[in-house]
């Protein structure tokens, strides 16, 4: 019985160890079996992701807190790409929340960063870029540490898309080539990720307005999707061909493209990029003044944005239908559906989107004659305007201040490295010393050199410092397309100017006082519009060096914003104001502006008064109100006929009956004769102002 027992005891532990090891080992293979029906699942989302996305949640159903966490991470990770793609950003948001709750509990760093990764990618898509930045630029050195480089081409693809959103195009060019040199190191599917960076690239070309360049990686990226058959990519790739056809006034090409997209993502189930493509189609219409197409296109982008969730989406398709239907003479639903979307936006803090949309709103009063309600909303773009020029100024301002200090650390570094090794080498010369006195005063001679060379570096190194503030200060008041000076400049000047309450006799500021000229371009979106950016920049190029070899140089010339100049003429009287005025008209109008093989007509309108205006003290009439005035006569000259300007020159009755009605409305003050008014006509363009030529 002893020996029965003993030998019986070793059998069976042979056998249960067995039976383990195969367990392990159906364990291992069914977890691989898991992850590569994922992966075949994400490979068919790129041909039909309705279906895709049905089979994945069917599979996820079959998974509980047994199954290992490596499965649930990746099945979390595509649900989440599948559901943006399907308009599900709940559930998009949902997968990545619980991918975030299971990294955590597992500890895993590199699952934790791609979850804060995918919810920087829902925020952007949600229209939160700012929060979307900064909490993937929170994320960047935690990542680069310790993440793998799926979570690094994870989070540099929506760091590019969050900087693209805010307007920072090199930093997101930046992101997203670095994104495209870790597409090549994938292990699945670098194609498929190659692909993606090559279309996030395109849109930032296509935001920078480089034609050229954006479609080069367009057909890069659609020679790549036909190859592997991605339905998804060769719809997004179509819509940005179209975007760019677009903006080059190539009509027919856009919506040949955006019918090739629309159709394959109808077919596939691309809930998200079918609504960006009804938005475009809408807007095609627009410039066509298509009015009614454009109805019922952006109607058909607003039921899909609500749908996919984009709340960017959603107010561009309320604009949209707005200006359609105002389009249509019907003025109060337009207005009705374009405040929709203005306040959509700007409860999202997307403020340029903002902009654009009361800048179509008021060209649509002034096109349908409501002029006193375009006033208001030309008034209250103007405020945007500011806030986004001081907002990018202070962006841009910190930017530099960041690289000098970085700049400035850098040379800390590197002067305590010298000063180290200074002090190493003191340290070794003294040793020396003691040795061979001969190679003691070689040592020296030596010291005394680098020395020398140190001295002529540093030297150089403060001499670069001085020209780089120079720049910035150069910069700080100069706009960078024109070379004119900027607003700030001339904030900075009327902090300076002086008054007879500073030490000049009122007398003399009443003889000789200053001038004030705003000038607007006519009809420059227009030009914008059917000739592109480009061209419209060449033209302000132009305008701006046109108007500084009219003024006399002690004249300041300024860009006020946008196509709106501003002339201060320093003791100008009103005749000779009025003969500038002529002269700066005709300057700008006798010659079309002549930018590559296109000719166009340009002309302006102004406002123009003295300041002190009409004998009044700086007190009752300030250079803001006076600058508000002038900007109410040159909307009087845009209202009858445009290139022309109306100047100010005195009140008719007295201060406390005239100003108050004076600083809200021009025409009201001149029916009641409460102030003197003359007009300068300028010249009579040699072409036809509404549609520019080709030589």
């Amino acid at each position: 019985m002893a020996i029965s027992l003993r030998m019986a005891k070793p059998g069976w532990f042979i056998a249960f160890a067995f039976i383990v090891l195969l367990w392990g080992h159906a364990d291992v293979a069914a977890q691989q079996s898991a992850v590569e029906q994922i992966d075949a699942i994400y490979v068919q989302s790129e041909h039909d992701n309705a279906q895709a996305l049905s089979r994945l949640l069917e599979l996820g159903q079959s998974f509980d807190t047994r199954t290992p966490y490596v499965v649930r991470r990746e099945f979390l990770k595509v649900s989440t790409f599948l559901e943006i793609d399907a308009g599900n950003v709940k559930d998009a948001a949902r997968s990545t929340a619980q991918l975030k709750f299971l990294a955590k509990e597992q500890n895993d760093v590199s699952g934790l960063a791609l979850a804060t990764a995918l919810e920087g990618g829902l925020l952007v898509q949600d229209g939160k870029s700012s929060a979307a930045l900064a909490k993937l630029v929170e994320l960047e050195p935690v990542a680069v540490k310790d993440a793998d480089v799926e979570v690094l081409w994870h989070l540099y693809f929506f760091l590019g898309k969050a900087q693209l959103a805010v307007g920072r195009f090199e930093p997101a060019l930046e992101s997203l080539l670095k994104c495209l040199q870790f597409s090549e190191q994938q292990k699945k599917h670098p194609k498929i990720e190659r692909l993606k960076a090559l279309n996030r690239l395109s849109h930032v070309y296509i935001a920078m307005k480089n034609w050229d360049k954006s479609l080069d990686v367009i057909r890069e990226a659609l020679v790549l999707a036909k190859e592997i058959d991605s339905q998804k990519m060769l719809a997004t790739l179509y819509l940005n061909q179209g975007v760019v056809y677009s903006s080059q006034a190539r009509l027919d090409d856009s919506v040949t493209a955006n019918n090739q997209a629309l159709k394959i993502a109808r077919q596939s189930g691309f809930t998200g990029i079918e609504a960006t493509l009804l938005l475009n189609t809408g807007d095609i219409y627009l410039r066509n003044h298509s009015y009614t197409l454009a109805e019922r296109w952006s109607r058909q982008a607003l039921v899909k944005n609500k749908e996919a969730g984009d709340q960017v989406g959603v107010a561009i398709a309320h604009g949209n239908i707005g200006i359609a239907l105002m389009g249509q003479g019907k003025i109060a639903e337009g207005v009705a559906q374009a405040r929709a979307g203005i306040k959509i936006s700007h409860d999202n803090e997307a403020t340029s989107d903002e902009e654009d949309q009361l800048a179509e709103l008021g060209r649509m009063y002034e096109q349908a004659g409501m002029y006193r309600e375009a006033v208001a909303t030309i008034r209250e773009q103007q405020q945007l305007s500011d806030q986004l020029f001081r907002v990018a100024r202070e962006r841009a301002v910190a930017s530099l201040q960041e690289q000098f200090d970085a700049a400035q650390r850098q040379k800390q570094i590197e002067l305590l490295a010298r000063e180290n090794s200074l002090k190493d080498a003191e340290i070794r010369n003294h040793s020396l010393q003691q040795i061979v006195s001969l190679l003691a005063t070689l040592v020296a001679i030596m010291a005394g050199a680098f020395l020398f060379l140190m001295y002529r570096r540093v030297r150089h190194t403060n001499q670069r410092l001085v020209e780089v503030n120079q720049q910035l200060e150069f910069h700080s008041v100069r706009d960078p397309l024109t070379g004119l000076y900027n607003r700030r400049s001339f904030l900075e000047l009327m902090k300076r100017r002086p008054s007879a309450s500073v030490g000049e006799r009122r007398e003399d500021l009443l003889e000789f006082p200053d001038g004030l000229m705003i000038l607007d371009i006519d009809h420059f979106k227009p030009i914008n519009d059917s000739l592109g950016h480009a061209v419209g920049d060449a033209v302000l190029v132009e305008v701006a060096r046109r108007l500084r070899a009219t003024v006399r140089d002690s004249d300041m010339v300024m860009r006020w914003g946008g196509e709106e100049f501003l002339v201060f003429s320093p003791k100008t009287n009103a005749s000779q104001l009025k003969g500038l005025a002529e002269r700066l008209l005709h300057a700008v109008g006798e010659k079309p502006v002549v930018v590559g093989s296109q000719t166009i007509p340009v002309t302006v309108t102004g406002g123009f008064l003295s300041l002190p205006f009409s004998g009044l003290t700086e007190v009752e009439c300030s250079w803001e109100k006076a600058m508000q005035i002038a900007d109410l006569a040159l909307y009087l000259g845009k209202v009858h006929g445009r290139n022309r300007a109306y100047g100010l020159t005195r009140l008719l009755a007295p201060f406390a009956q005239a100003m108050p009605v004076l600083e809200h409305d021009l025409a009201a003050a001149l029916q009641a004769n409460l102030v003197e008014l003359i007009e300068v006509v300028g010249p009579t363009p040699s072409v036809n102002l509404a549609s520019p030529t080709h030589i």
